[in-house]
């Protein structure tokens, strides 16, 4: 390979030069290819294996109690608790609607300091007093209360003589958070997109958006209790797929406070999402879950020994075979303690919805738990009201007709004072302590070996491609680049990190040459999921959406770990091996980093010590939170929970 220039006395190599080493670099051994999913499902392995030795240990009421109590701490762990619910008893009715056979009320609830959820109650015109009562919590649709599924499902409810509640969650309905007043738009289309992107925010202070949608459902709880028409010890719940999210994580926080419970559309099993490569939402991914061998059981056994029904489609793509598993696993523990009804469950041949077939067969569930007789549907027709019927505000927007209303962005940031004033107190030492703890950095290797697979003089340049395992169970990839004149000497050392890496050695030509110029030798490495260690696609998409990378990150997320605490751990490692080479001056060695992989160089140099050059083209932590807008296309790049305690 002659890839070089000769200007007088001097040898001026070309971007070519580069793009001949990076054909070699960007080729490792095979055995590199597929490590991070295959750690991924052994760790989750490991984890459910733990969880289901707890739930074997249950063998009778004194066992299951503690074996609750357990998982809902672990739980709220993971979460960050539960804020402070808002206070029930100054909720006000803002209208009154007649209907056939029921009345409609309108309630504005408190959920929080200043902020207001939207809600409508169901009270049947006959009914008996106090009567039975059922929470419906929504799940993922712009139009939330009034969306005619739901309107159906509330409609039958009250046609059998229950008061029904049905809650708007946060960033659907008339609670869309980012609804700009000076131009009367919403930016945000699409509920999920708002979830996202508070979630985001949540979990860099450590926490979940999770913990909201909680606190709603217990201040709507606490309002349904508190009506004189409604008898407390008679409430059931539902929700279909989030709402199947929100019914389960009440079932656990709160079982005690529910008679009966019918998640609809969303139970499943730890195991067939990841076999299947599903990806949960944002608020279904809980910091460190799977590590507490939490699974789906765990939530539905937050309401052992009660009723439970499970509402399920044929054709969802909530894997259906793990429901059959975590219902199988319920009764078992069901079982333990004598006389309790079994968990039931109902199928229609449907897709993903809560279909009039499932309405009816809750309907029919809790009229039985509840009432103690099957409910007569005979005489029930269903009339979607008009969206503008269900609306407690005037315009169906909240913050349009109640300006002041607080937002949970504004809660947000004020809690990032609270922990930015707790940060500023602490020490360097104190920071990085547990910094290293959070980032799991006693899992390097403690002298990863090298492998070097290539090697050669392209232009005046000696390069040497090697692999090393940072830890168990995963391959770093790296190409150590010097002035082939410097022989074997020991010269100063660069650990570069980049964006796609290895794959993008030529674009990064004045850079690498200039560098070399100084006497120095470079060392370009190509981190988990980067560069020539891309993983393959689960389904269409690498990186847009709940493509390849934020479903792999979410399940990292969900065992402790994250995309940021493993790469950040294999920089480190990568100084490790190079201190111990050679060809290595261990005292001089430096990172640089450029966009996003700045920041697993910064933390990287924070627990190694060793100096950081990076070019800080990245949004600060602290900005993404301040800020109501942030991009979220390469979310796996920097998320890591938890990271405002420590930056």
């Amino acid at each position: 390979m002659y890839s070089m220039l000769r200007e007088g006395e001097s040898l001026r190599p070309t971007a070519r030069t580069l793009w001949e080493i990076q054909e070699i670099a960007g080729k490792p051994p095979v055995e590199t290819a597929t490590n991070l999913y295959a750690d991924i499902q052994r760790q989750a392995s490991e984890a459910l294996q733990r969880g289901s030795r707890r739930r074997s240990a249950v063998t009778g009421p004194e066992s299951l109690r503690r074996y609750q109590q357990q998982a809902k701490k672990d739980f709220l762990d993971c979460i960050g608790g539960i804020p402070p619910s808002g206070k029930a008893v100054l909720a006000r009715v803002a209208g009154c609607k007649s209907c056939r056979g029921f009345t409609l009320e309108k309630i504005l609830l408190p959920v929080g300091e200043g902020s207001l959820a939207s809600a409508n109650l169901y009270l049947p015109d006959n009914r008996e007093t106090p009567c039975p009562a059922v929470l419906v919590v929504v799940g993922h649709t712009d139009q939330g209360k009034a969306d005619p599924e739901y309107q159906y499902l509330a409609q039958a409810l009250v046609h059998g003589g229950f008061a029904v509640l049905v809650l708007d969650p946060l960033g659907e309905g008339e609670r869309f958070e980012h609804y700009e007043a000076e131009i009367d738009f919403q930016p945000i289309q699409g509920c999920s997109g708002e979830h996202d992107l508070l979630d985001w925010k949540c979990k860099l202070m450590g926490f979940s958006l999770a913990r909201y949608f909680i606190r709603d459902g217990l201040t709507a709880l606490d309002y349904l209790a508190s009506r004189p028409e409604v008898d407390p010890k008679r409430i059931a719940l539902t929700g279909h797929s989030g709402g199947g999210t929100q019914t389960c994580m009440l079932m656990l926080a709160a079982g005690e406070r529910f008679a009966c419970a019918a998640p609809c559309a969303y139970v499943t099993d730890t195991q067939a999402m990841i076999e299947c490569g599903v990806d949960p939402d944002n608020e279904m991914i809980w910091p460190g879950s799977l590590a507490k061998g939490l699974d789906y059981i765990d939530f539905l056994a937050g309401m052992a020994p009660k009723p439970i029904l499970l509402l399920t489609v044929q054709h969802d793509f909530f894997p259906r075979e793990g429901t059959l598993r975590t219902l199988e696993r319920a009764r078992r523990l069901w079982e333990q303690i004598e006389g309790a009804a079994l968990p039931e469950m109902v199928t229609a041949e449907s897709q993903h919805s809560y279909t009039q077939t499932l309405a009816q067969a809750a309907a029919d569930f809790f009229s039985r738990q509840l009432m103690g007789k099957p409910i007569d549907l005979s005489g029930f027709s269903f009339v979607p009201l008009p969206d503008k019927e269900l609306w407690c505000s005037p315009h169906g927007m909240l913050l349009r007709d109640y300006p002041k209303t607080r937002t949970l962005h504004q809660e947000l940031t004020d809690c990032l004072e609270k922990q930015k004033m707790e940060r500023e107190t602490r020490s360097p030492q104190e920071i990085r302590e547990p910094l290293a703890k959070a980032l799991h950095l006693e899992r390097i290797s403690s002298s990863p070996e090298v492998r070097v697979y290539a090697e050669g003089v392209c232009g005046h340049y000696a390069y040497r491609c090697l692999v090393w395992r940072p830890q168990e169970g995963y391959w770093n990839n790296g190409v150590l680049l010097r002035d082939m004149r410097s022989g074997d000497s020991i010269l100063p050392t660069v650990v570069a990190l980049w964006p796609e890496g290895l794959s993008r050695l030529a674009e990064h030509s004045n850079w690498i040459h200039r560098t070399i110029r100084q006497g120095r030798q470079l060392f370009i490495m190509d981190v988990t999921a980067s560069g020539s260690l891309l993983p393959a696609k689960l389904g269409s998409s690498m990186y847009i959406g709940w493509g390849t990378m934020f479903k792999l990150n979410a399940y990292l997320i969900q065992l402790g770990d994250s995309l940021f605490a493993l790469r950040t751990r294999q920089a480190a490692a990568a100084v490790r091996m190079l201190g111990n080479w050679t060809v290595s001056a261990k005292e001089s060695l430096r990172f640089y980093a450029e966009g996003e992989f700045s920041r697993y160089a910064r933390a990287a140099s924070l627990l190694t010590g060793i100096p950081a050059d990076t070019d800080d083209c990245f949004q600060p932590y602290e900005e993404i939170v301040r800020e109501r807008y942030h991009d979220q296309t390469h979310t796996h790049e920097w998320i890591f929970p938890g990271a405002l305690q420590y930056e």
